[in-house]
């Protein structure tokens, strides 16, 4: 009977997000061509739109001799020069559309990276926003009405789940908000327990805030079983998604994505990282995420440089979906170690590299130096110097010989200002 009053509220709610998951539901099955003729059908009037309604394109267009009519493909976006973050910031008002087509609301990002960006969305955008979440959670053996939890940290999320109608409107949607803040070892077993009894089919979460979860109940012995866990926002390192799969007896799906642009990928149920193909079209030239939104009229983003680093894949998954894929995503350009002979050594290396390290619970690597690398490690007795010195042969093995190695042995690793963990952070990281 719940489940049908959720259902029922939602359909009340939420037309135009429904009526846009029926299209995604059929769209995804698509083959890879018909799906870039998809993005093509949908690129050219927003970039018509963005070159007569809005000055910076406008400007741009002229500048480069741009004509939006003549986009034969996907490719043809590379001549426009890209947009990064400082400009949004500083050229907001010269960003936005003077002829939105429908009420336009203010966004900001979580400032996870020391700088909150605003943009503007579109009704269209917010639907649609919504309906990539729905398909994506269906995924993961959600449906509609169903009971979902979230472990998440985003004070702009949070806020949304604080107070009296706020505690209604997530009882009646069967939604359960467990902020990443609250998670002190002493309070796990309480949050344990509020999850058994919620009940969800899915969890939604930090894969850091969720692993320390994870952790207690197989410590504790205890079993919650999930139809599907969805991470997001951090880097989902294998011994996490390990761990969470023995806690809670269901697949982790990764998604990917960034508030400026919504959900860009989101894995399958085969392992491949689908783009989102149908709201935005990614490019990772020189590795750095490079993406443009298709449905945001009121804020075309073109070309929008996130400051993320990934690359693409030509394969096709079998899962049969012709949705593009992503062939991974390293995770910011400012969480890239730069070696002292200036390879760049992403975040990924250091959490395979950390996979089979007896003892480590959790580490964080941070270079502010161009040569020397400061490693915090939380950690057990089984930690011992034979094993950091086996770990830092081998950051001189595959990263570089000429780094300089500076242990330190801590008892907890803060979260970020938006409540996400960062395994790496490099404060010279250069620019893409």
């Amino acid at each position: 009977m719940r489940r049908a009053v959720r259902r029922a509220w939602l359909r009340l709610r939420a037309r135009p997000v429904l009526a846009a998951l029926r299209d995604l539901e059929a769209s995804q099955w698509l083959s890879r061509e018909a799906v870039e003729d998809l993005q093509l059908r949908k690129l050219r009037p927003l970039l018509a739109h963005a070159g007569a309604t809005v000055p910076y394109y406008r400007e741009l267009f002229a500048r480069i001799g741009f004509a939006p009519e003549g986009l034969r493909s996907t490719a043809d976006l590379a001549a426009i020069p890209a947009l990064d973050r400082d400009t949004l910031i500083d050229r907001f008002d010269d960003l936005r559309s003077q002829r939105p087509p429908s009420p336009v609301a203010c966004r900001v990002t979580g400032g996870s990276t020391g700088r909150r960006v605003r943009f503007l969305v579109d009704e269209r955008d917010t639907a649609m926003r919504s309906a990539h979440i729905a398909r994506n959670l269906r995924w993961l053996g959600w449906d509609l009405g169903d009971r979902i939890a979230y472990v998440w940290g985003s004070d702009i999320d949070s806020k949304e789940h604080r107070g009296a109608r706020a505690a209604l409107r997530d009882a009646v949607a069967g939604v359960l908000w467990i902020d990443a803040f609250t998670l002190s070892r002493d309070a796990l077993d309480g949050i344990l327990d509020r999850l058994e009894e919620h009940d969800p089919a899915v969890v939604v979460a930090y894969p850091a805030s969720l692993h320390l979860l994870a952790r207690r109940a197989l410590d504790a012995g205890r079993t919650l079983t999930l139809r599907g866990i969805q991470t997001s926002a951090e880097m989902l390192a294998p011994r996490v998604r390990e761990d969470l799969e023995r806690a809670f007896g269901c697949r982790v799906m990764d998604r990917y994505g960034c508030r400026e642009a919504g959900i860009i990928a989101h894995e399958c149920d085969r392992g491949g990282l689908h783009v989102n193909a149908e709201a935005v079209v990614m490019e990772c030239p020189g590795s750095a995420v490079t993406v443009t939104t298709l449905d945001n009229y009121a804020m075309p983003l073109i070309r929008y440089r996130n400051e993320d680093a990934g690359t693409m894949s030509g394969q096709v998954c079998p899962c049969g979906r012709g949705l593009p894929l992503a062939a991974g995503i390293q995770g910011r350009l400012s969480d890239v170690i730069v070696a002292p002979g200036g390879r760049l050594i992403h975040g990924e290396f250091f959490t395979h590299l950390f996979y089979d390290a007896p003892g480590v619970r959790s580490f964080q690597v941070r270079q502010s130096l161009p040569g020397e690398l400061r490693i915090a490690c939380v950690a057990d007795a089984e930690f011992t110097p034979a094993v950091m010195a086996r770990l830092e042969s081998r950051i001189h093995e595959h990263g570089d010989p000429a780094f300089r190695v500076l242990w330190e042995r801590v008892d907890s690793i803060p979260a970020g200002p938006s409540g996400k963990f960062r395994f790496t952070i490099s404060e010279i990281a250069p620019k893409p």
